[in-house]
């Protein structure tokens, strides 16, 4: 939801708020330490879509015939892969890019900025990430591309937007 709501402020339409509202959906694959029962229904989840979070995810979104929101999916996985070697977004798809920010922007706590969730990132699994080198080219991008101070974006901000996104339409 935080991550709708964050692509619902930096401007983003229908397709990108759907978007980042289902862009998580395959993540039970990569959860671990779950009880009993969630341990079997991962195991069954892996059997039916594997292992891999976007790829369930985009699995999921074809089975369900919503084929635009999986291309996008693969979009924003492709762009998250190859960031680094990326100059120029603007041939990115905008559904991915303000997914890849919105999600950037969002740890367990809540929404925070891009440092604060890198360095989550850092302190969940131990170590340096790459996505120190363009996180903040990927922010001034969407900042460019936004009316909002999109730095400004807090958890105040996308609260009051969970029971409209709650009803969006997929």
């Amino acid at each position: 939801m935080r991550v709708g709501g964050i692509v619902k402020l930096c401007g983003g339409d229908d397709e990108s708020i759907a978007t980042a509202l289902v862009h998580d959906m395959g993540n039970l694959a990569k959860f671990n330490n779950l009880d009993d029962y969630w341990s079997r229904q991962q195991l069954e989840f892996k059997k039916k879509y594997g292992s891999d979070a976007h790829s369930a995810t985009i699995a999921i979104l074809n089975e369900a015939g919503l084929t635009k929101l999986a291309e996008n999916i693969r979009a924003e996985s492709d762009f998250y892969k190859n960031i680094i070697t990326i100059d120029d977004y603007s041939h990115v798809k905008m559904p991915s890019v303000l997914t890849l920010y919105g999600d950037c922007r969002v740890a367990i706590d809540g929404v925070v900025s891009v440092e604060e969730r890198v360095c989550d990132l850092e302190k969940r699994y131990c170590g340096e990430r790459l996505d120190r080198l363009w996180i903040d080219k990927l922010e001034q991008y969407v900042q460019n591309q936004s009316k909002i101070d999109v730095r400004s974006i807090g958890e105040a901000d996308v609260t009051p937007l969970f029971d409209e996104l709650l009803t969006c339409d997929i």
